[in-house]
């Protein structure tokens, strides 16, 4: 019986390697401000956009799947005092469409598969848009290709998975966005993403001595992720700015 994914995440607040010097930077960089608006797609617990919201004052929708971290952002907005600022709704993202536009589009850990693929993603994103918006985007990728097979099978994906920076870069242009920059996750980014998972899994199994095996299953997928993470694959934000809508 696998482990799920809330109960894996239950410590943390970031659920992805990315630090919060990165999101500020990238906030930076997409000139958010009181007078912005974002959508935050799949918000998971809300940490990135309640700290935009917090150092900027932009206005935050954000819509995620699960009911429990929703109504987790959601309680941390309001002890953050943001709750006028920031609000989270629970939401199925694959036939999600937004009638409203807004100035920064973000997807941080979103499934590109659930619109279709980067291509598909990139043009859902521009109709929930203003003609000069940006997109703040996290996406795994290859260091280079063709992957080795023994990675390929340490980390249980298809080399089709992901595709590279310079791909990446490619798809970027073609579908009428500039890059503005892209960050790649640190190892210390890593380390500070997977150390609640490792604290959260040594205190699931103390609840639950009979799930050792799932658990060590857990504990040994984000170790093989994160040794490999620099060698063989990364994880990088993307703010992209749209110059060219349609």
């Amino acid at each position: 019986m696998q482990i799920s994914f809330r109960e894996i995440f239950k410590n943390s607040d970031i659920l992805n390697p990315v630090s919060q010097q990165t999101l500020l930077s990238a906030g930076k960089l997409a000139e958010m401000n009181p007078d912005k608006s974002i959508i935050d797609l799949a918000s998971g617990k809300g940490a990135p956009s309640l700290l935009w919201a917090s150092e900027f004052g932009v206005q935050v929708d954000g819509y995620e799947l699960d009911e429990i971290n929703v109504a987790y952002a959601n309680a941390r907005a309001t002890l953050l005092n943001l709750e006028e600022k920031a609000r989270y709704f629970c939401q199925d993202l694959k036939d999600f469409t937004s009638d409203k536009k807004y100035d920064v589009v973000a997807a941080l850990g979103f499934d590109v598969s659930i619109f279709g693929g980067r291509t598909q993603t990139l043009n859902r994103f521009k109709s929930m848009l203003k003609s000069d918006g940006v997109v703040i985007l996290t996406e795994p990728f290859w260091v280079r290709k063709p992957v080795p097979p023994q990675t390929l099978k340490d980390l249980n994906v298809k080399e089709e998975a992901f595709i590279t920076v310079e791909e990446m870069q490619q798809v970027v242009s073609q579908e009428g966005f500039q890059e503005i920059w892209h960050g790649v996750s640190t190892k210390e980014d890593w380390e500070i993403y997977v150390r609640p998972i490792f604290i959260t899994m040594q205190e699931f199994i103390k609840r639950h001595p009979d799930r050792e095996q799932d658990t060590q299953a857990v504990i040994d997928g984000f170790k093989t992720e994160y040794e490999a993470a620099g060698k063989h694959w990364g994880v990088a934000l993307w703010v992209l700015k749209l110059h060219n809508p349609t």
